[in-house]
């Protein structure tokens, strides 16, 4: 009874210390929220939160890339010849026109501080 008790305690314990993989949408680094935050953005037809979306589109995660097409698809019945899976430099270019899209469909100002470090790099990446 007393190792039960401890295991509960220690599950508890452990289960409090990580964030919860929903919190931060656009913010948190972590897919899974982002994923959260294109859901709920596409099921309450937020589309003040499209440039958050196209900046999704530069992620290393291929599963957060073909949601973010999916709900943009969705929200502007267009995928402006993006695919999640082509390469590199394919994706960069209709990722532009994505971003010269939110611009002028006045849902990014002129110069949209999009957060992307992705394209291009602001600095190298570390080589581990």
């Amino acid at each position: 009874m007393v190792r039960l008790q401890a295991c509960a305690l220690l599950l508890v314990g452990v289960s409090g210390c990580a964030p919860s993989a929903t919190e931060g949408g656009y913010t948190n680094p972590a897919p899974g929220a982002r994923l959260y935050a294109i859901e709920d953005s596409v099921k309450f037809n937020r589309r003040s939160d499209i440039p958050s979306i196209v900046e999704c589109l530069c992620s290393d995660d291929e599963l957060l890339r073909f949601m973010s097409i999916g709900a943009l698809k969705r929200m502007t019945g267009q995928d402006l010849d993006y695919r999640f899976d082509d390469p590199e430099p394919l994706r960069f270019v209709a990722y532009q026109r994505w971003q010269a899209w939110t611009i002028a469909e006045h849902l990014a100002p002129p110069v949209q501080a999009y957060a992307s470090t992705i394209y291009p790099p602001a600095r190298p990446r570390p080589q581990w």
